[in-house]
């Protein structure tokens, strides 16, 4: 609390003495930032959730390959931080809507623009929901009560600064949170009821759950699970605002590529320690009841001094506000750069800035109410990437090959359309195919779809075709 109001409270003086309020500074922190905090920054925005309580939970069900969710973001900061967001900076975009029209036209820019709002949001959600797990695991408060203490410190986290208070305080917490990893599994050594080797003995013992002490789980799973996870995440984000609200606060593309030694480890290294806890509340008995998700909490807050479980939800908390942050800040960039131009062509940096701030506002208050479905986080992640699965696809064809408005429209409807069917209607169980993601069936339609379309439909040349990568 103290370093956020702290931190937050001094870039917001240094950005009023020095007008960067009135130059962008608030989404895009002034487009000053150095490698280390551009890197720090991406990690940690797309580090939360689905890497530290959500990996602890898919962990409870199939064992240590969840931590393959953490290699799958190492291949996605790749793509960003490599490919896509110097690709989308050499456009002179800053949002992916705006990338989107001078690719394609206003038309689809729009769409996306729309349609990445509403899944950052849902993803807000999601980060409101861990949040109150950790405080409730930390001060013994109800959910809703966490909920909405926790949701009123993760607008805090940005209102105040905005991205360089996000970058400033990432840099705070990427020390933080490891650091409190490192200790509990220290502590769980001496702690497990038979250490370490007990859990391997007592999950190899059985046949049903011998093979989720391996990394590579079973074939089932790396299907279903390890490759699209890495699909999902490098298409979804590669080619929306989340992913790219970091890169576009860069001095330069040099300065985004030389931000994936800081990106890529920092991110990806995290899930590997959370999916070792998961399986060790897993081969206890006592805490199976206790439910995939609250299983961990329930064996860690019986097992570790009270100065590391502080230790811990610090840490975690410190990973999901950086989350919120710019979940929160990327749909309110799309609404006030994107959709707010729309009506108000002439608007002002501070003008956008003040719809950003009110916008994060209401995000914050709907993600608290939400959040109390409590979905399960991995697999709410991974639909949500499904439908980005198709802007990337597209992104790729229209920056590289042709650009027509027609065929970007119906490859995102079409999908969109598969992909509800599939999975939110359930056609994927009546057909008894549910090992058969739906990030498989969203890159199928959105290539299928895409390439025919156009080829068949007038378009322009691409708008990087000819050129160099």
């Amino acid at each position: 609390m103290v370093s956020i109001v702290g931190i937050g409270a001094f870039m917001a003086y240094k950005n009023k003495k020095s007008g960067g309020a009135e130059s962008g500074s608030f989404a895009f922190a002034g487009g000053g930032l150095p490698a280390s905090l551009v890197g720090i920054t991406l990690a940690l925005t797309l580090l939360g959730s689905a890497h530290n309580w959500g990996t602890c939970q898919n962990a409870a069900s199939m064992g240590v390959i969840a931590a393959w969710f953490g290699i799958a973001c190492v291949i996605m900061m790749v793509v960003i931080t490599q490919i896509t967001g110097p690709w989308i900076r050499r456009t002179g975009a800053k949002t992916i809507g705006d990338f989107l029209n001078k690719v394609f036209g206003k038309v689809p820019g729009t769409m996306i623009s729309c349609v990445n709002a509403a899944l950052s949001i849902a993803m807000v959600c999601l980060e409101v929901e861990t949040i109150a797990i950790t405080l409730s695991f930390l001060t013994g408060w109800s959910y809703m009560i966490s909920a909405i203490v926790g949701g009123i410190l993760a607008m805090l986290y940005v209102l105040l600064a905005g991205m360089k208070e996000i970058a400033w305080l990432n840099l705070l917490n990427a020390i933080l949170m490891y650091a409190a990893l490192i200790v509990v599994f220290i502590c769980l050594c001496f702690k497990l009821p038979g250490g370490w080797d007990q859990v391997e003995a007592t999950m190899t013992a059985s046949a049903d759950t011998s093979w989720m002490t391996s990394i590579f789980g079973n074939k089932a799973l790396i299907i279903g699970f390890a490759i699209p996870s890495a699909l999902g995440a490098t298409m979804f984000h590669g080619m929306a605002q989340t992913g790219y609200q970091p890169v576009a606060t860069a001095k330069n593309n040099h300065e985004v590529k030389k931000s994936l030694w800081f990106a890529g480890p920092i991110n990806g290294l995290f899930c590997i320690i959370p999916a070792l806890i998961g399986v060790a509340a897993f081969s206890i008995l006592a805490y199976r009841n206790a439910g995939s998700m609250m299983m961990t909490p329930a064996m860690l807050l019986d097992l570790l001094p009270k100065p590391v479980i502080a230790l811990l939800a610090a840490g975690f908390l410190g990973v999901d506000l950086s989350s919120f942050a710019v979940m929160a800040l990327a749909p309110a960039t799309l609404i006030s750069h994107d959709m707010y131009t729309l009506y108000k062509p002439n608007a002002t940096e501070k003008q956008k800035s003040t719809l950003s701030r009110v916008i994060i506002i209401i995000i914050g208050i709907v993600s608290i109410a939400i959040c109390n479905f409590q979905p399960a986080v991995v697999d709410m992640v991974n639909w949500c990437f499904s439908f980005g699965i198709p802007v990337f696809i597209m992104g790729v064809i229209g920056l590289w090959w042709k650009r027509s408005t027609k065929a970007s429209v119906i490859t995102f409807i079409i999908t969109w359309i598969v992909v509800c069917i599939w999975s939110t209607f359930g056609l994927q169980n009546a057909l008894g195919w549910a090992n058969f993601h739906v990030n498989y069936i969203s890159l199928i339609v959105a290539l299928i779809v895409g390439v025919i379309s156009t080829a068949v439909l007038p378009g322009k040349k691409g708008l990087f075709a000819g050129k160099r990568a």
